[in-house]
């Protein structure tokens, strides 16, 4: 299963991923490589029959364009859903870069010992305030980030910074579990457990289950890194965390504003 994989590989699977977002990030500032395979006559060039694109009623020339855009919003996003949907959220929050970047304080030695209540404000609201992210971010993306590079890498820059203050204000996976604008579509594609997802309540007892925290001591071995920062944590087991939560109010919006939010989303492109 995934969650055997050792913690070591994980690691390495987790900063090849990181180094390459973070290169797509930097390329929708300065990008002098990819604007030249789209370039008349290379591989990703765009072509038409009449040599341009309808917008607004009017035909404009096709110009060569960089493709960091493209491979973050594009092909990013779909790979995610798709790892999601077969591989489960065990194996996703093992290599989610934002995740890892989210952990740079801990790794420093500067995180602040400090879990969230789970009968607090935040503790109780959490899925709401997700829910309510994401839906800021889709409307961003449609209304500025989608046609604006340059505002694209300016968002995705402050979420990592957000994402790592998080980090540095409580302990453990605390941006996942409550600020991550992500995680309302984690719980969509991936729960109660994707295709190839392990069944945690199957495991041995004081095992390290799906995509628990964990870390490597000095002498090598694998061992527990849980500060218990969400009681029922879907890392910890996922499909038990499905059953304790469903009838919860939360999910219930979660499930049919969902819903609407994709056909929204979808529709925009049809309407404008």
């Amino acid at each position: 299963m995934l969650s055997k994989i050792p913690e070591r590989s994980m690691r390495l699977a987790r900063w090849i991923l990181t180094v390459g977002w973070l290169i797509l990030i930097i390329s929708l500032f300065y990008d002098p490589i990819s604007v030249q395979w789209t370039a008349p006559g290379h591989l990703f060039a765009a072509a038409t029959p009449n040599g341009c694109f309808q917008f607004q009623g009017e035909c404009r020339p096709l110009t060569p364009y960089p493709m960091g855009s493209t491979h973050l919003l594009g092909h990013g996003t779909a790979l995610v859903v798709i790892t999601l949907l077969v591989l489960g959220h065990e194996a996703w929050r093992r290599i989610c870069p934002l995740s890892f970047l989210s952990q740079i304080p801990r790794r420093l030695g500067w995180q602040r010992r400090q879990v969230i209540d789970e009968n607090s404000w935040l503790g109780r609201n959490a899925l709401y305030l997700q829910f309510g992210l994401l839906f800021t971010g889709l409307a961003l993306r449609l209304l500025l980030v989608n046609s604006d590079r340059l505002l694209l890498g300016i968002f995705l820059v402050l979420t990592i910074l957000t994402a790592i203050l998080v980090g540095f204000l409580y302990d453990g996976k605390t941006w996942c579990n409550y600020f991550c604008p992500m995680a309302p579509v984690h719980l969509i594609y991936s729960e109660p457990s994707g295709l190839l997802g392990s069944k945690a309540h199957t495991a041995p007892p004081k095992s390290m289950t799906q995509s628990m925290c964990r870390t490597i001591d000095p002498n090598g071995q694998e061992k527990s890194a849980c500060v218990a920062c969400k009681l029922g944590c879907i890392d910890i087991d996922a499909e038990g965390s499905y059953w304790e939560t469903i009838r919860q109010p939360d999910r219930k919006l979660l499930y049919y504003a969902y819903t609407g939010l994709v056909i929204g989303f979808l529709s925009v492109f049809r309407i404008v």
